[in-house]
């Protein structure tokens, strides 16, 4: 994970030295994004998720996407996201089923 980070923009949510979450955005992209099993629900991975809304340039992307597992679908649509479509992903050899969602930046 360490060296994908290094292609991306990382934010980290860090309480008294422990690492909480992360959230990675690659351009419009949210490529990562974890909150550790015992803080989750609590608001953290909301807040990761609006932190790379208020950093995504509105004038340069008109929205933010993300493959979202299924599961993260509702937690998703909580932050604003919409639907655009199931999509499967090869991850290696196997498949990976994913929901493609978008976030509006801007008004068009």
């Amino acid at each position: 994970m360490a060296e994908r980070a290094r292609l991306f923009y990382l934010a980290v949510w860090e309480t008294e030295g422990e690492v909480l979450g992360v959230v990675g955005l690659d351009m419009n992209e949210i490529r990562l994004l974890c909150v550790s099993p015992e803080h989750q629900r609590r608001g953290i991975g909301r807040a990761l998720v609006d932190h790379v809304k208020n950093m995504t340039p509105g004038i340069l992307f008109a929205d933010i996407f993300v493959y979202s597992a299924p599961p993260a679908v509702d937690f998703y649509k909580a932050c604003g996201f919409m639907e655009g479509g199931a999509l499967d992903l090869d991850i290696g050899s196997e498949p990976m089923d994913t929901i493609f969602m978008t976030f509006r930046t801007r008004s068009m």
